[in-house]
């Protein structure tokens, strides 16, 4: 089946109303898949979609319930939602189902049992990793482990499950997912490059820059520990955090008590155009996560746009940094392992240039976004052929 015969709905929880990693990503593929010539129809109870391309549909009345409750998938809601779900792929006359988050996922197979059309779920979460990991306190957090739980479950009934990296792929097959059904797609890290990343230019300080939701297990805290570290030892250091969260405040003040409230800007939520500039504007990024990352988008924009990154070894992070090749790999929560690469860039400046130069390079090569649109795109057609298939036998 050709792609422009293919009707594909893609579910997403947030998309367009919020903007992380897995949204982001998605924005990313829609485009690359407009690209070949498919033009999937979006189904969300996001209740913001000015200013989007594409064909979004919303579905049921979610857009007001809290993210909070969302997040947490009551049964209730599940049911309620893969009635509205049900119908829409009735209405749009969908041929299969992509879920991009596990948020929407029982709901979905709920709704799919109905319709028997292939269901694909991008599985961009952690697992198997306590919520309480991610400073959640109790007892939402065990709430939201049994939460996990009830998706790996339902995941094990979908047609096809693309995970964001091969560290999660193999977490899935250890949870019982059959490895024939499970590919490691880099769907996460799907990157456009359009425009000329700029050169850093010269300064007399090293410019850091941190990106992502402001929470303890993010890491920020060791960046601003190193860059403390740093100013003890006369190394004169900017840094910016991007993001918002629940840490922020916190944040704030561990940066005010630290003493370094001329070195350290947290600039909170940036559009793109003003983080394309920061990523232009710093000398590498650091991406400290104290858990491992699912995949880490972050680093893969920094390396579009040219920039080293120094990112903590575990996770998905060890399959995007190649460690003294793109930039540096060192321990989760430790502070002294930052500065001490920072330093390294310091007293070595031409790794910035060099290393920024692979890492664009890996860009081009592994995470460009008409490849990856091509994979997924692969993965429809051959779900959709067998499933034409099953229907004709009948």
């Amino acid at each position: 089946m050709e792609g422009r015969d293919l009707r594909v709905g893609i579910l997403t929880s947030f998309y367009p109303e919020i903007h992380g990693g897995a949204e982001v990503s998605l924005g990313v593929l829609l485009d690359g898949l407009s690209k070949l010539s498919l033009d999937p129809i979006v189904l969300t109870p996001s209740r913001r979609m000015s200013n989007v391309n594409g064909s979004i549909v919303k579905v049921g009345h979610l857009g007001r319930t809290p993210k909070i409750v969302r997040l947490s998938g009551f049964p209730g809601l599940n049911s309620i939602f893969a009635r509205s779900i049900s119908k829409s792929l009735k209405e749009h006359k969908i041929d299969l189902l992509h879920v991009n988050d596990t948020y929407a996922l029982r709901a979905a197979a709920r709704a799919v049992t109905h319709s028997k059309i292939p269901l694909v779920l991008s599985f961009h979460n952690n697992l198997n990793v306590p919520n309480a990991s991610y400073s959640i306190p109790f007892p939402l957090s065990s709430w939201l482990d049994s939460r996990d739980k009830g998706v790996l479950e339902a995941a094990r009934e979908c047609s096809f499950t693309i995970a964001t990296s091969n560290y999660i792929a193999q977490r899935l097959i250890e949870a019982g997912l059959s490895p024939a059904l499970v590919k490691p797609i880099y769907i996460g890290g799907a990157i456009s490059l359009q425009d000329k990343p700029a050169h850093p230019s010269e300064h007399s300080t090293m410019r850091v820059l941190c990106v992502g939701t402001m929470q303890y297990h993010k890491g920020f805290q060791n960046v601003a520990i190193a860059a403390k570290k740093l100013r003890e030892d006369s190394v004169p250091v900017e840094v910016v955090f991007v993001g918002v969260g629940p840490y922020l405040r916190r944040l704030r003040s561990l940066v005010a008590g630290l003493g370094l409230g001329d070195q350290i800007r947290l600039a909170g939520h940036v559009n793109w155009k003003e983080l394309e500039r920061l990523y232009d504007w710093c000398d590498m990024v650091v991406v400290p996560t104290i858990t491992p990352e699912p995949f880490g988008r972050v680093a893969v924009e920094a390396m579009s746009r040219g920039r080293a990154v120094i990112g903590t070894k575990s996770g998905g992070l060890t399959e995007i940094i190649d460690d003294g090749a793109t930039g540096f790999l060192v321990p989760p929560g430790d502070p002294s392992a930052i500065a001490e690469r920072i330093l390294t860039f310091r007293n070595q400046s031409h790794l910035l240039t060099e290393m920024g130069e692979r890492a664009l390079q890996k860009c081009r090569v592994v995470f460009d976004q008409r490849m990856i649109a091509s994979q997924v795109l692969d993965v429809y057609r051959s779900l959709a052929s067998n499933s034409r298939g099953a229907i004709a036998k009948t």
